[in-house]
């Protein structure tokens, strides 16, 4: 390290020693001489009258020189000194060749004596790692107890839909009493006239038909005497229960009180055959819906459990329905 910080301080010193010299030894620049040009001053008025001239003067004829050529060769001008070429080139100084100086060998630098390395600690011992402490055992989980299944919740009955009174529509209004007087018979006879079919249609029946003819009624089932056996009390009475359970009233309905009543007739499996007769029913709007909700319910809670053996008694059966029984 310290002979090439010597090297370098050498090259240095000799790079300013050289930069020195050279300055001195650059030739100074020689002030150039600068020729003079005479210059005449003339008045204004005297250059305008020159430009002027007179109207009076004679036309003078200047005559045009003729060109004569000199056997003599032209001289060369002088130099001014103003060009380039006129001016005289400084001579080129010789600079003198540095002589080559004699490089010596740096001092070689005494490598520093290795100092003896300080003696080591002692490293401490290792402690000895204490042994992981066994994690203790999970307690046993108890066993899951099973939770009972939900009992299935029963299926509801299916409510029974109830159709939707027909709107009515109101007959026009009369004018007059007269009118008034004419619609309230055309519809007292039109109420007569159904009632009538009504009661015809019961009238004509299979049983009936027996009577009126001679040919007697059908025989009865399980019975060689001819005579049908006669439905008991508790026996009616649960026919219209299962009959009337099914029945779905409006609140309205059941404040009116009206009572319907209906021809059934049944199969031997005790299944309704085909739909419930109307016998009595109020001609208003709500006494029509009331017992078409009657026809519904007997459709709806067949087949009816009647004893076999009596079947000519409940073939066919009258049942009273009555809007007050379902407060």
């Amino acid at each position: 390290m310290r002979a090439g910080f010597t090297v370098s301080v050498i090259a240095h010193a000799v790079l300013l020693f050289l930069v020195l010299v050279g300055l001195n030894l650059a030739r100074p620049l020689e002030p150039q001489q600068v020729e003079s040009i005479a210059v005449d001053i003339i008045p204004l008025s005297e250059f305008a009258n020159i430009r002027a001239g007179s109207l009076d003067s004679e036309v003078v004829e200047t005559p045009t020189p003729s060109i004569v050529e000199s056997p003599e060769p032209a001289q060369l001008a002088e130099r001014t000194g103003n060009t380039e070429e006129d001016q005289a080139k400084p001579q080129e100084a010789d600079t003198p060749t540095p002589a080559p100086t004699e490089q010596t060998a740096p001092t070689p630098v005494p490598e520093p004596e290795p100092q003896p390395l300080p003696d080591a600690t002692p490293q401490p011992e290792p402690q000895p790692v204490p042994e992981p402490t066994p994690e203790p055992e999970p307690a046993p989980q108890p066993e899951p107890v099973p939770t009972p299944e939900p009992a299935p919740e029963p299926e509801p009955e299916p409510q029974p839909v109830e159709e939707q009174p027909q709107p009515v529509t109101p007959a026009s209004r009369p004018n007059n009493i007269q009118q008034q007087r004419q619609e309230y018979a055309r519809q007292q006879e039109q109420a007569r006239q159904q009632q009538a079919q009504q009661q015809s249609a019961v009238v004509n029946t299979e049983e009936t038909r027996g009577a009126t003819t001679g040919q007697g009624g059908q025989q009865s089932l399980g019975s060689n005497q001819g005579q049908s056996a006669t439905l008991t009390r508790s026996e009616q009475d649960a026919l219209a229960a299962q009959m009337r359970s099914c029945w779905r009233l409006l609140p309205g309905e059941i404040e009116s009180g009206i009572e319907v009543r209906l021809l059934v007739s049944l199969n031997q499996d005790g299944s309704v055959a085909g739909t419930p007769v109307v016998i009595d029913a109020p001609t208003s709007s709500m006494g029509g819906s009331i017992a078409r909700a009657a026809q519904r319910a007997v459709l709806q809670c067949g087949p009816y459990r009647l004893p076999a053996g009596k079947y000519a008694e409940w073939k066919q059966v009258d049942v009273t329905f009555r809007a007050g029984d379902l407060r």
